[in-house]
């Protein structure tokens, strides 16, 4: 499209859902002045009702487009963004419930974010000045010597925010967890002083920091975009102060407003002071959907030079809808999902997230609130049948390189893998189970389920495919 505008001024363009939660799934921002100029905007369409929106920085500003042309992209290429080989971090998860049990999963995470755990800023510094015998201290000291009684290699992810009430700058303010949390600190030195304080007292214990959580919805953060850009450059400072290795990742965003807002985030400049980029993506039913919102967002990190920097998914996991009137998810959820599906649904969304470039994955949670979501019963012992499905689906990832991802019209996805010299296949249907005919030159002698089960194979053997992956070696 072409622009131009009576005056300089700068204009958002950007192309959104015209559904809820009519968010942009591609946007640029552009100085436009009285000349034409060429404006291209590139984006994977997530609705089909979707329309191409001009925003000017400020009101009663004459802009005019025109040659407006939608040019169609591809369908997605599946080709990996991933060579390497999938590391333990891809396997994070959150225990918050810890207290209610003392139990370790079987599969031991390979990183663990504290979030929903009791150990934010409000919870260490209910008042001015640190006791580090408060609960909050104490809480977070339970999760970190608990991580280390049961695993050596297990990274801790803390989610650094929610200011306490009287450090607020904004003591009324609703949020999420109680008035002021959500606003950013009256002074930044407080906030400065909050960083400094963990960074040192946990050097070498904690090297992931994650900025904020879900920044995007007001309920969890009121302040200016630039707040927490400066934010961003204090907690930097004082992280690589205390110990060059820790990392700070980004404020993990949603699905919903979570584009626009990095979009600004970048834009003032946060890019610089992050390392990584963090996201929160939950899924359905149909968790290879998540793959466009994921490659929408690899072309804003290129459009702003900031493509190098690895992309987590700090939160995600089951997203189920409740059913009106059922005050909970665990109603609907518990009918709505098949076992195949509770065994089924998070392999294929962390394939999808591994082979779009996500490097690291936080299962949203262990304990769980529904069949599905929930890998361990209430006793805190016995796996469920998506925990024990999560555990092998992770076995079969854990070191392998992702060679190639194909996927075809009959909604068959054939994923080729290779470790140690061997090459093997993760397979599924999105649509019905069709059956795959397991070429010769595969050379595959068996088919492995989640549920643990196992047959041998010919050379050439003909499988049905179902919406649960399969391993094929």
């Amino acid at each position: 499209m072409k622009i131009r505008a009576r005056e300089p001024i700068l204009v958002d363009v950007m192309l959104r859902r015209d559904a809820h939660p009519y968010d942009p799934f591609a946007i640029k921002t552009v100085s436009v002045g009285r000349d034409w100029q060429q404006v291209n905007v590139e984006g994977r369409v997530l609705d089909p009702a979707t329309s191409l929106r001009i925003a000017p920085a400020r009101p009663g500003v004459d802009v005019w487009v025109d040659e407006v042309r939608i040019a169609p992209g591809d369908a997605g290429d599946l080709a990996p963004r991933n060579s390497g080989p999938i590391p333990r971090t891809f396997f994070g998860m959150h225990l918050i419930r810890l207290g209610s049990h003392t139990q370790w999963p079987s599969f031991s995470p390979g990183i663990l974010r504290l979030s929903d755990t009791g150990t934010t800023w409000k919870d260490l510094q209910p008042s001015p000045g640190w006791d580090f015998s408060s609960d909050g201290f104490r809480r977070l000291d339970l999760y970190l010597d608990f991580v280390r009684k049961h695993s050596r290699d297990t990274e801790l992810l803390y989610v650094l925010g929610q200011t306490p009430a009287w450090a607020s700058s904004d003591p009324s303010a609703k949020s999420a967890y109680g008035l002021g949390h959500n606003a950013p600190p009256r002074d930044l030195d407080l906030w400065r002083d909050y960083v400094r304080t963990l960074a040192r007292r946990y050097a070498g214990r904690i090297r992931y920091w994650e900025l904020w959580n879900e920044p995007d919805y007001s309920i969890f953060y009121s302040g200016p975009v630039e707040t927490m850009v400066e934010m961003a450059r204090i907690a930097r400072q004082e992280l690589k102060a205390a110990d060059p290795e820790n990392r700070l990742i980004s404020p993990g965003l949603t699905t919903a407003q979570g584009l626009a807002w990095l979009h600004r985030f970048l834009s003032a400049g946060g890019g610089r002071y992050v390392d990584a980029i963090g996201f929160h993506w939950y899924f359905g039913d149909r968790p290879e959907s998540i793959g466009a919102f994921i490659d929408n967002v690899h072309t804003l990190l290129r459009q702003h030079g900031q493509d190098d920097k690895p992309l987590w998914n700090t939160e995600g996991g089951l997203n189920v809808p409740r059913s009106p009137g059922s005050g909970s998810a665990s109603g609907s959820a518990a009918a709505s999902l098949t076992l195949e599906q509770q065994r089924g649904l998070v392999l294929r969304a962390m394939l999808t997230m591994w082979s779009r470039g996500v490097d690291a994955f936080c299962y949203y949670f262990w304990e769980g609130r529904f069949p599905g979501e929930r890998m361990v019963t209430a006793n805190y012992r016995t796996p469920t049948p998506a925990g024990l499905a999560y555990a092998r689906g992770a076995g079969w990832m854990l070191g392998a390189r992702m060679k190639a991802a194909e996927r075809d019209a009959s909604g068959r996805h054939v994923f080729t893998f290779e470790r140690d010299g061997r090459t093997f296949r993760i397979a599924w249907s999105t649509e019905g189970r069709p059956p795959l005919d397991i070429p010769e030159d595969w050379r595959a002698r068996r088919i492995a389920r989640l549920d643990g089960s196992v047959d041998e194979l010919d050379e050439a053997a003909r499988i049905e495919l179902s919406a649960e992956p399969v391993l094929i070696e």
